[in-house]
């Protein structure tokens, strides 16, 4: 499952790299105030603190005339943090674990779904 933890960060950070970018072009933000307005996770629910927090340590420092690799890398950092906080959180307080989180079930069920459409035939459930 190393793999697909891996996938779901690299795909999160793109979200978040897209969603700064989206903000940008859209509602012409400059570049520090679209990394400070991407900085919202509700999604992560009673963990959204641990997120914003990693965001402010790794992006913002690195937002203000950053080349889109660079900040790309951040964001990837910063997401790779809180994920492993949410992780070690989710382990004191006796919550559920991240595989039986909702949006990562739909990462890998999306990502399953392309998979086997892909390869169907091949498979031979096609």
């Amino acid at each position: 499952m190393d793999t697909v933890r891996g996938a779901f960060i690299r795909w999160m950070a793109l979200e978040k790299w897209r969603e700064v970018e989206d903000c940008r072009a859209t509602l012409g933000m400059e570049l520090p105030q679209a990394v400070e307005e991407a900085g919202r996770f509700p999604d992560r629910g009673r963990y959204e603190p641990v997120w914003v927090a990693r965001w402010k340590a790794e992006v913002n420092p690195n937002a203000a005339g950053s080349d889109p690799g660079s900040l790309f890398a951040a964001i990837e950092r910063a997401v790779t943090g809180a994920l492993g906080e949410e992780e070690a959180e989710r382990k004191l307080r006796g919550d559920r674990p991240l595989d039986e989180d909702p949006e990562y079930k739909a990462f890998v069920d999306s990502a399953l779904e392309r998979l086997l459409g892909e390869g169907g035939g091949i498979l031979g459930t096609g």
